[in-house]
């Protein structure tokens, strides 16, 4: 039989200035256990992502790596003050206090140097969903059932970045792909165009170029695909006369898919490489 769903609403986080992200949940869980969670390496695992090494003090080390095995992040821990706070590099922060019988999480993030992600927030809004299961008993194939809020809270952040950082402005262009190919479409050159355009346009800004696919081929190889579609869109900005140094190049190969790929018309919207302005 299914597990029930705790998961009763969807909570957006809220940006509280051009540089601050907020996150509000409430566990009907004692501030101890989610404590527990937020500083056990064996349960970030389950619920946020492999933690190698953590050392829950002011002046700590910590170490995560990526889900996906591709990325990772390390640091010093800015403050802890357990069980009520934990700052990692001054960039995401956990506060917790008792509430109501269980527990309110505040989760603080900070802008990035290339900007604000739609993938990134929902990630975050994902985890703390997963951290409600974890509390809740569920195992990690429950909660990789339950809690598939992704692709449904991924256009609510695109949104609220448009609406609170970029005066309505465009947030992510799109130019998509034949399926294994990383060759630039016709139908992607007006796009560059508009983008390079913006570019002159703002020279504060700066641009996050991610590569993803959704390609017949194995997962080592769909990050190379994703770096080969990158690289033909960087080639394309800089002989725009953009100069590549304002450049932040990613790639996630066939993660992260926008829409479902039970579909061919889903599969070619995924063979895609983003283009972000760093608002």
């Amino acid at each position: 039989m299914r597990a029930e769903n705790p998961l009763k609403k969807v909570e957006l986080g809220q940006f509280i200035d051009r540089d601050t992200m907020r996150f509000v949940r409430e566990y009907p869980h004692p501030i101890e256990r989610v404590w527990a969670a937020l500083t056990d390496p064996a349960q970030m695992k389950i619920w946020w992502m492999p933690c190698s090494l953590l050392e829950a003090r002011a002046g700590g080390r910590y170490v995560l790596e990526s889900p996906l095995g591709n990325a990772r992040f390390e640091g010093r821990i800015k403050a802890c003050d357990p069980p009520r706070l934990i700052d990692f590099s001054g960039v995401t922060r956990f506060e917790l206090s008792e509430h109501d019988g269980g527990c309110r999480l505040v989760l603080t993030l900070k802008r990035w140097p290339n900007g604000w992600n739609p993938v990134s927030l929902a990630g975050f809004h994902a985890w703390l969903d997963h951290l409600r299961l974890h509390l809740d008993g569920f195992g990690y194939d429950d909660i990789m059932e339950l809690a598939r809020v992704w692709q449904p809270t991924y256009p609510a952040y695109e949104y609220l970045i448009q609406l609170n950082l970029a005066d309505g402005a465009k947030v992510i262009h799109r130019v998509h792909f034949a399926e294994n190919d990383s060759t630039l479409r016709d139908a992607a050159k007006p796009v560059l165009d508009e983008v390079a355009q913006l570019l002159r346009t703002n020279p504060s800004l700066n641009l996050q170029i991610d590569g993803f696919c959704d390609d017949v081929c194995s997962y080592e190889d769909s990050f190379r695909l994703a770096e080969a579609r990158v690289k033909a869109v960087s080639e394309y900005l800089c002989a725009g006369g953009i100069a590549p140094t304002r450049f932040f190049l990613g790639a996630s190969g066939n993660t992260h898919m926008t829409v479902p790929s039970d579909a061919e018309a889903g599969r070619a919207f995924n063979r895609r490489v983003e283009l972000r302005p760093t608002w």
